[in-house]
């Protein structure tokens, strides 16, 4: 069994040693090809595009929201953006707090200890109740952001798609009659829509 190994742990040796170097380097055939060099300005040169790339457009959305927006040259649909992200920054400020208060004042009163809204809420079930409710509205802002985010994105992406779009003034609909069949079958008539190109 150790010959084998052996013979086998040299054959593989000698296989490797042997092919080392026989392919001539100096032949034009095995030239390297250079990489092409990186253009110096090339960022500026695809933001002045006067057709956005909507993959670009919504790859720039997903890193920061509202700069897809600006690559697309809507200006004015950035401070929207930032505008549903700072109103859902602030819900969720304002959930977290509410239902940080309701949830002390839960526990103060599950152990007997009189809380801060002892005089409005008698019942413990009703704090019980509004600390749920306020715990249900921040995981709905936190799906918000996620919304928002992807919203934000898609926006840029078709955008992006809908600037390219022919608006031409030779695009045409008319109502016409419609005459079809063949000269063995029966002729019918009708309505329909041609559009034009």
């Amino acid at each position: 069994m150790k010959i084998w190994l052996t013979i086998f742990c040299s054959f593989i040796v000698f296989s490797v040693w042997g092919q080392q170097d026989q392919t001539p380097t100096d032949s034009p055939e095995f030239t390297q090809v250079e990489r092409p060099k990186k253009k110096k300005g090339r960022f500026k040169e695809n933001w002045k595009l006067p057709y956005p790339n909507p993959y670009r457009a919504g790859v720039y959305s997903l890193i920061l929201p509202g700069a897809g927006q600006i690559y697309n040259k809507r200006y004015w649909k950035a401070p929207i953006v930032w505008g549903g992200f700072a109103a859902l920054i602030y819900s969720v400020d304002y959930n977290k707090e509410l239902m940080k208060c309701f949830q002390e004042a839960y526990s103060d009163r599950a152990v007997g200890i009189t809380d801060k809204y002892a005089d409005l809420i008698p019942n413990i079930q009703t704090l019980e109740r509004l600390r749920n409710q306020y715990r249900k509205n921040l995981q709905m802002t936190y799906i918000g952001f996620v919304g928002m985010y992807a919203l934000a994105a898609l926006d840029a992406y078709v955008d992006a798609h809908l600037k390219s779009f022919d608006m031409s003034d030779d695009l045409s609909l008319q109502f016409s009659p419609l005459i079809s069949g063949s000269s063995t079958s029966s002729t019918t008539i009708g309505a329909g829509f041609i559009l034009h190109f």
